[in-house]
């Protein structure tokens, strides 16, 4: 394992800090069917471009060699690479969704109601009743959208019904 973890970490500091010339860059980019490139460009960002391998970009450009690292730990770097912002957008939705655990939902919620769920959601909720955005995130079916449409339903709620400020009070 700290093979593996080695060998990793060695393929990302490759690919984050080299260079590769557009004489060595462009013929991986032109059978991946990208533009090509005019002036050296890190490595990684080539990596990111659809069609573009880790191992064939490595080859190209001397990198590591995958009998050395292993190719699954150049498959993982890549998979890293060409899906970080995703991964990175979805590691911030669940850190706010944990953040806004203790929100309150008001126990008379019509959740059939909410159009913003899905059916599942709504009719599964509907039957459960969670008192906080936690209890309804632990609901079989009840995707992460679901969660952040229901918290904004609540707030709209709030704001029209109460005319407060749409803020879940704090506590259980």
């Amino acid at each position: 394992m700290d093979e593996r973890l080695s060998g990793e970490e060695e393929i990302r500091r490759w690919f984050r800090r080299t260079p590769l010339s557009p004489q060595v860059a462009n013929g991986v980019l032109a059978v991946a069917g990208g533009a090509p490139i005019s002036e050296p460009v890190r490595a990684v960002e080539l990596l990111k471009r659809p069609g573009v391998g880790a191992e064939t970009l490595a080859m190209a450009g001397g990198g590591p060699v995958v009998g050395v690292v292993g190719r699954d730990a150049l498959t993982a770097v890549e998979v890293e690479v060409k899906y970080e912002g995703y991964v990175g957008r979805e590691v911030l939705r669940a850190r706010r969704l944990r953040e806004q655990a203790g929100f309150r939902l008001p126990e008379d919620l019509p959740y059939l109601e909410l159009t913003t769920l899905s059916m599942e959601a709504r009719e599964k909720l509907a039957r459960i009743r969670p008192l906080t955005l936690a209890q309804a995130g632990r609901v079989p079916g009840v995707s992460p959208a679901d969660l952040q449409n229901l918290m904004m339903e609540v707030r709209r709620r709030r704001e029209v019904q109460d005319g407060g400020d749409g803020v879940a009070p704090e506590g259980p």
